[in-house]
């Protein structure tokens, strides 16, 4: 898929550190402009172009100055303003310039959104004061420019907030702060799997959809230390959803949250039923998500004709495995029919033989390993892990660089051997369901 992106060059940086970082199985092509009256020719261009599959607009004034101009051909988005990104203007207006945000000015920036960033931080009663112009009107960006000069040099603000560059630098220029807020991270990632979700459905008529939905859940409250109870719980969230992206990347799939414990991945039946599941997608998946008592994880596939169809269906699974609460999956070909559970295997032999394998040790080794972590206990170095198997440290590591992506590994400090650099302490913890061998 490639997306056609419209916006002012610092902007596009932005988007173009996410996107190259984050979700690297997209092509952007980046189309430069400081005024918004240029964004509806540009897309006009870009929508005659055979190459382009959507538009992402840096923000909302481009977006609508464009729906207004020109006729939509592809699937369009923006940048919609964020809580993150008021806090991050906040703390630069403090931080840079002493104001003690009592009263501001601002553009085209919601300002109920900032009331609530700014109670958030424990800061009420702000006046707000809003540029009472449209887009559409003549001058609008001078009208602009003049409307936060003058709330500033009459003494009613401290400091003013605009989301255009070209409105921010000639105020800073004279003197006046003058706070350009910028799209936060996790915006530009939502609208372009946004983007990707729109581009699934449009290409319907190339085979069924399908959707996977997961919920995950973390217990962390063994820790009496709040700071480290919290940080653990975000440690996990951020681990977990880097698994759930590389797993899409690697499904050519788009994926999208849906509050702090849920994603969903949106294929097609193809990938679901020859990558996802046969490929054992699905079971890394599970086992990571199930690597202790502390963790589970459920997941619900749905397969439809449209993309609300597939939703709706994988919901509908997601619920059951859940309700199940066997640990197995479910999947939702017709709203009428249930079908049979999907084994935390995928039909593998979901045994020490299957593991030992997805590892890259035999099936004996592996039995080794649990009966030296019951015995010794599961906190070592690689050298002792090599000497407790009868391995090579070179065979040790291979397997711990395996552990550690099925997420069975923690490094928990290092230990000085009294030569050379000390060596890395680990934690192993194998999946609770090799017990059941």
């Amino acid at each position: 898929m490639k997306i056609g992106v419209i916006g002012p060059g610092i902007t596009l940086k932005v988007i173009k550190r996410v996107a190259e970082r984050d979700i690297p199985d997209v092509q952007v092509a980046y189309c430069y402009t400081e005024f918004y009256e240029e964004s509806g020719v540009i897309a006009e261009k870009l929508q005659k172009r055979k190459d382009i599959d959507a538009i992402l607009f840096s923000g909302p004034t481009n977006y609508a100055y464009a729906m207004r101009r020109v006729k939509q051909t592809i699937p369009w988005s923006y940048l919609p303003h964020s809580r993150t990104a008021a806090l991050q203007a906040f703390l630069e207006a403090m931080a840079v310039y002493g104001s003690d945000l009592r009263a501001i000015s601002v553009d085209r920036y919601d300002p109920e959104l900032l009331r609530e960033s700014l109670e958030a931080a424990g800061i009420k009663g702000t006046k707000f004061y809003r540029a009472p112009y449209s887009p559409e009107e003549i001058g609008f960006e001078k009208k602009l420019q003049d409307f936060h000069r003058d709330c500033y040099q009459r003494g009613l603000v401290s400091a003013c907030f605009t989301s255009m560059e070209h409105i921010r630098d000639p105020l800073l220029a004279e003197g006046i702060p003058c706070i350009r807020t910028y799209p936060a991270e996790e915006i530009i990632r939502e609208q372009i799997y946004h983007l990707q979700v729109q581009d699934f459905a449009a290409r319907e008529n190339q085979g069924m959809l399908a959707v996977i939905g997961i919920h995950f859940v973390y217990v962390f409250d063994d820790e009496k230390d709040l700071l480290i109870r919290e940080w653990e719980k975000m440690r996990y969230q951020n681990e977990f959803k880097e698994k759930v992206y590389s797993v899409a990347q690697r499904m050519e799939a788009a994926v999208f949250g849906d509050g702090v414990d849920n994603f969903f991945i949106t294929t097609t039946r193809s990938m679901l039923m020859n990558v996802f599941l046969k490929t054992g997608e699905h079971w890394n998946l599970m086992q990571f998500g199930q690597r202790g008592p502390a963790y589970k994880v459920w997941v619900g596939m749905g397969v439809g004709n449209t993309m609300l169809e597939a939703k709706s269906r994988s919901t509908m699974a997601l619920n059951h495995a859940i309700a199940d609460r066997s640990g197995s999956s479910y999947l939702v070909e017709d709203e009428n029919r249930i079908s049979a559970s999907i084994g935390f295997d995928d039909g593998e032999d979901h045994s020490f033989a299957y593991f030992a394998r997805h590892i890259g040790a035999s099936p004996v080794t592996l039995e080794r390993l649990q009966r030296v972590l019951k015995q010794d206990g599961d906190t070592m170095t690689s050298e002792e892990l090599a000497t407790r198997l009868g391995i090579t440290i070179r065979s040790a590591n291979r397997i711990i660089v395996q552990l550690e992506e099925a997420g069975c590994v923690t490094t928990v400090g290092k230990r000085s051997t009294g030569k050379g650099r000390p060596a890395r302490v680990i934690k192993i913890t194998l999946p609770e369901s090799l017990d059941s061998k």
